[in-house]
């Protein structure tokens, strides 16, 4: 199942780009109406460039300029206004005229101003627009000379002076676009975002041209985040993930559960030594383990490594102590296949080798595979696919596991084997039955997955993984009253097992479905359910970036940026926590842009216009 976020990235941005960068709830309407139609917010020409008003607008004025340009030239020959004995204006005595003519005045120096700057003499556009400026405070002329610094690519003196101009005339959308862009290139990313988002206000220039510009400096501020976060500001965006990993954690317990609810539990062992440490360690990771509770994870994470430590400096001075390598052996693999849930895919490699080195093993081999196919390599994880069955042709878990890496690979056929044999080796694993379900949808093949649900419901009756993914493809068919009613049924099955089965699942997918079903009903009980979610499994990524977005519609912002934040940390690749990042960054815009009094003004004028027009 797509994440909260990923099926709705897009959305949240053109929120942003809109109305909704000023007003959480504005955000929230563009959010839901997305979810059915992906143009809102762009102008009905769909150009990407000036509304057609703005074009004529436009048109217009390039005619005014055209005329004023000759007057220009005309200008430079016989200039009307007092002059120095070097021939430049005499400010002084232009100032000593009346109002009108200082007006007429002014502009006669900008004009003479544009003449040199269409001819890229840039100094000395610079005098007269200065000169004009000198005469008559006018934004024009700052923005003018704003014009200048682009060609002469001084990006600081072209932010002094579009806020000189803004100060002036604060919806003055050439400057504040102009601004943007030398925010932009002076890489003050949350500066150029700000001035976006106003501009979106104005009308002046169209959703679909403002945001490209709104995500590019998004996406940009948001890798300068998290570069700074993982401690190397001048970071390769590819190494980043190298070094993100380093202080990675445990993914959230219901992914935990999903992961080794496949394998059988693995509570003991040979040769175990009461009097070994090490074996009472790994011992006890196993225990912990296949308990299947939040502590238990996390205790097991720290054991393994734990026993992994007091093997190493056992076998330096018994090297050729097959039991105890053996023994070796299954530390190091558990502690690559944590690993590897943390994605530190490298980490998990070597130390999975290690062990098939020392001592080979059924799930050594299987999670080789799923590290090399998780990798990229996946022409290579069939090769340790067939080494698990020449070592065990009857684990259920190696052709289960087999099954989803085709099923991925879309070999459904193949994949269909696969599950088959792993219910026909093992008929207590409910997981099988699940996927062979889920495949049969995946070929349009509903009245069939229905079937298989039922199926496996019949076998396993108490079982929340069967209410929790039919409710998933339920929700996918957009038959949303069955699939609350499932997951409902999901979440009170799951309060009944003494162990995690499937977690906060079904608590994420009600308030998924519930959210995409806008009315202030919804939104309370999804933010509900998603808050429990996130005190149960407190390393729910889903549920974290779920109720940050239904914070924003709240208009918590403080409390959307904590949890996107949070989410961002939870997060297990670097696309994963960029684009929780993003999500952080566009609310701390946002929640800039409603504190400013004369934008947040605007806003409440189009919140107005969407009332009046029955939009909200």
């Amino acid at each position: 199942m797509d994440s909260f976020v990923q099926r709705n990235r897009k959305a949240l941005l053109a929120a942003l780009a809109t109305v909704a960068a000023g007003s959480a709830a504005v955000g929230a309407y563009y959010y839901y109406k997305q979810l059915q139609d992906a143009a809102a917010g762009a102008d009905s020409e769909g150009s990407g460039h000036l509304s057609k008003s703005q074009k004529k607008k436009n048109k217009k004025k390039a005619q005014k300029e055209k005329k004023k340009g000759a007057a220009a030239a005309a200008a430079e020959l016989k200039p009307e206004y007092p002059l120095l004995a070097s021939g430049k204006p005499d400010i002084a005595q232009i100032k000593t005229l009346d109002a009108a003519q200082q007006d007429a005045i002014a502009v006669q120096l900008k004009d003479q101003g544009n003449a040199y700057f269409k001819e890229q003499k840039m100094d000395e556009a610079l005098e007269y627009y200065n000169y004009a400026l000198d005469v008559k405070q006018d934004p024009v002329y700052y923005a003018n000379i704003s014009a200048c610094y682009v060609a002469l690519k001084d990006m600081e003196k072209v932010v002094e002076n579009t806020t000189k101009a803004l100060e002036l005339k604060p919806d003055y959308s050439k400057a504040l676009l102009r601004r943007a862009s030398a925010y932009e290139a002076l890489e003050r990313y949350p500066d150029a975002m700000f001035d976006l988002s106003v501009l979106s206000l104005s009308g002046d220039f169209s959703g679909a041209s403002i945001e490209p510009m709104l995500e590019r400096n998004l996406n940009r501020q948001a890798l300068k985040v998290l570069k700074e976060k993982i401690g190397d500001p001048e970071a390769d965006p590819a190494d980043a993930l190298t070094v993100a990993t380093q202080k990675q954690q445990l993914p959230s317990d219901t992914s935990m559960a999903s992961f080794f609810g496949i394998f059988k539990p693995e509570l003991s062992f040979d040769n175990y030594d009461e009097d070994s440490e090490a074996d009472r360690k790994l011992k006890q990771a196993l225990e912990e383990l296949y308990s299947a509770t939040a502590n238990g994870y996390l205790d097991a994470d720290k054991d393994f490594a734990a026993a992994e430590e007091l093997y190493e400096a056992a076998v330096k001075d018994n090297a050729n102590d097959d039991a105890l390598n053996g023994k070796y052996a299954i530390a190091l693999e558990y502690v690559g296949i944590f690993k590897f849930l943390k994605n530190d895919l490298a980490g998990a490699q070597a130390k999975i080798q290690k062990s098939i080195d020392l001592h080979p093993r059924v799930n050594s081999y299987i999670y080789m595979a799923l590290t090399v196919a998780d990798k990229g390599d996946s022409p290579d994880y069939t090769t340790y696919f067939d080494k698990a069955i020449a070592l065990d042709p009857e684990c259920s878990s190696t052709y289960y596991h087999r099954g989803q890496l085709l099923f991925i690979t879309q070999k459904y056929d193949e994949a269909s084997k696969n599950f088959r044999k792993a219910m026909e080796l093992d008929d207590s694993n409910i997981f099988p039955y699940i996927q062979l379900a889920c495949l049969a949808y995946r070929e349009n093949k509903f009245d069939e997955c229905k079937k298989q649900f039922d199926d496996a419901r019949q076998k396993f009756p108490v079982a929340p993984e069967i209410p929790t993914f039919y409710a998933e493809i339920l929700a996918d068919k957009e038959d949303f009253d069955e699939a609350l009613k499932q997951y409902e049924f999901a979440r009170k099955l799951e309060d009944k097992q003494s162990c995690i089965h499937v977690g906060v699942a079904p608590l994420v997918g009600k308030a998924t479905v519930l959210a995409r079903q806008p009315s202030a009903e919804n939104f309370k009980e999804a933010a509900e359910l998603l808050k429990e979610a996130c005190d149960k499994d407190p390393r729910s990524e889903q549920a974290a970036v779920g109720l940050a977005q239904l914070k924003l519609q709240e208009e918590d912002v403080d409390g959307a940026i904590e949890l996107f934040e949070k989410s961002a940390e939870l997060a297990r690749t670097i696309e994963e926590k960029l684009q929780a990042t993003t999500f952080a960054e566009a609310a701390k815009v946002q929640k800039r842009v409603r504190a400013d009094p004369v934008v947040r003004a605007k806003v409440e004028e189009a919140l107005a216009q969407y009332r009046a027009q029955g939009m909200m």
